[in-house]
């Protein structure tokens, strides 16, 4: 059997204070119970650890070398419970977060920022990756929790709206549309358009809203990023669908104009993802909250 926690704390403690009396008095034992636990480390490891000497222990070289060796044990095992207390206070430990294009490059900042306060020891690992990206990572166990913009439908994960989106037409300041600040989907077919990847939340979404009216723009570039298709829609490149998030910059600086499109519905909700039936951590739960709390 394997000496015990309790009795190589009481040995350090005889090894500190070289009198059994002031330990018994230290653990609340009689001064044999101290006796027995010194006496129980020396049949377990088949030496003398300690002499006495006008009634007080000395320690042999076997003595300090265990006394040495099991102040860094103790030292370790009170580290640990340090550290799992500060883990299980949210303010320590790993968190991975997945977050789309426009989610992390827009929302995840001032997200991060309130749930930071006051969490220095939680290293927080962020993915910005796509819709489908994050699906698979988190089916994986790679990601924690993430937060998504795009259709996302999986049994395995629990999907819970928290801020509401708005994608909008978006055109150079000289184009026709502009000028007429209303279209109808219809004006769409044909149109060059410029969209993120295959893959990406912002395009899936555009993309079936369009279908349902029976509107196929006419696809001439695709880049991985909103501001990529906001600089080729400013470069007259032709026309995009994006998160209004990604172009008021652009268009309160007069660089691009947002046209309404009459009959389409581009409103989305942004939600927070997580793996059903998965414990999270304190400080992924704590980041949940943060999330829930700052809906807009």
């Amino acid at each position: 059997m394997a000496a015990t926690l309790v009795q190589l704390e009481t040995f350090v403690r005889v090894a500190a204070l070289g009198n059994f009396t002031r330990v018994a008095e230290e653990f609340h034992l009689t001064q044999p119970g101290v006796t027995q636990q010194v006496r129980a480390l020396e049949r377990h490891y088949g030496m003398k650890l300690v002499d006495v000497v006008g009634r007080h222990p000395v320690l042999t070289d076997a003595g300090h070398f265990l006394a040495a060796r099991a102040r860094d044990l103790l030292g370790g095992m009170a580290a640990i419970d340090r550290e799992m207390q500060e883990f299980a206070a949210a303010r320590s430990g790993d968190l991975y977060i997945g977050a789309t294009l426009t989610i992390g490059s827009y929302v995840l900042p001032e997200l991060l920022a309130r749930f930071s306060a006051g969490r220095r020891d939680v290293h927080v690992h962020v993915d910005v990756i796509n819709t489908a990206a994050i699906a698979l990572r988190m089916r994986s166990g790679e990601l924690s929790l993430a937060l998504v913009e795009g259709p996302l439908d999986d049994s395995a994960l629990e999907i819970v709206p928290f801020r509401p989106d708005t994608l909008c037409l978006v055109t150079p300041v000289d184009h026709p549309f502009a000028g007429r600040g209303v279209v109808e989907a219809k004006d769409l077919s044909g149109i060059p358009f410029i969209w993120r990847e295959q893959g990406s939340g912002t395009r899936a979404m555009a993309e079936a809203a369009l279908s349902m009216v029976g509107v196929q723009p006419r696809t001439v570039l695709e880049l991985p990023s909103g501001e990529g298709v906001a600089r080729a829609v400013e470069a007259g490149l032709g026309l995009a669908i994006l998160s209004r998030l990604v172009v008021e910059r652009a268009v309160t600086e007069g660089r691009l104009a947002i046209v309404a499109v009459r009959d389409l519905d581009l409103r989305r909700t942004f939600r927070l993802v997580t793996v059903r039936n998965r414990t999270l951590s304190p400080a992924a739960l704590a980041f949940a909250a943060t999330v829930r709390e700052n809906r807009v």
